[in-house]
């Protein structure tokens, strides 16, 4: 495997598995979700904090009494605790109040994920997230942005650099080869699957689509601080 992008050298360059890398996967999951990302415009809305009961009412939709009693569970037991957990609300299960934190990566993205949902778009927002939900695969992505194509082994060696913050002649071959199979077996197909590359497996090559590059300022915009 050889790299062809002299990033190996970048002084900004950060380890993988950071605390921000972390906290971007956990919002990207929660944001993927087309019922939290409703709940986070209204929270967003309220000046204080805003009971279950009306996140239920805000949800529900003409829904039957049993549906609105399966949606405060999935509330209380889904949505509330992936948004709390992803640091974009204050959840009090026992008082049953929310309120959206201030700080959030939330905030830095509400402009981009209302431009996206006024656009059209080759991919749903849900699956956007999804397929952002993973540094590594962001990595792959925003790799794929600045080349167009590449082989695999030339797309493992660069995000196996972003990864380590190093030079690749001082990564272990053993964890580039990690990279590498990890790309193979799940990041890659699932962004075949997903419109974004074309994948020639028997040639080891990646390329990005039409639908890859169409996506190109969203994808930046929401990787942006984890670049």
């Amino acid at each position: 495997m050889t790299t062809t992008d002299s990033r190996n050298d970048t002084a900004d360059a950060r380890p993988y598995s950071t605390e921000r890398d972390a906290s971007l996967d956990a919002t990207f999951d929660a944001l993927g979700n087309r019922d939290c990302r409703v709940l986070l415009w209204h929270l967003a809305d309220s000046d204080e904090a805003v009971v279950v009961d009306d996140l239920v009412d805000l949800l529900a939709d003409e829904a039957t009494l049993a549906d609105e009693v399966r949606l405060r569970a999935r509330l209380h037991h889904t949505y509330l605790p992936k948004l709390a957990d992803a640091g974009l609300v204050e959840y009090d299960a026992d008082r049953e109040l929310v309120t959206q934190r201030e700080d959030s990566e939330f905030e830095e993205l509400r402009p981009v994920v209302a431009e996206f949902e006024s656009a059209d778009h080759p991919v749903s927002l849900n699956t956007l997230f999804d397929l952002l939900a993973d540094v590594r695969r962001r990595e792959a992505v925003v790799t794929l942005l600045a080349h167009g194509d590449l082989s695999l082994p030339d797309l493992a060696d660069e995000v196996a650099v972003a990864e380590e913050g190093e030079p690749l002649t001082r990564i272990d071959a053993d964890d580039v080869l990690q990279v590498y199979l990890s790309l193979y077996h799940t990041h890659v197909p699932k962004l075949a699957r997903a419109g974004l590359v074309d994948y020639d497996q028997d040639d080891d090559y990646v390329a990005l689509t039409d639908a890859g590059r169409d996506l190109e300022s969203p994808i930046r915009s929401f990787c942006d601080g984890d670049d």
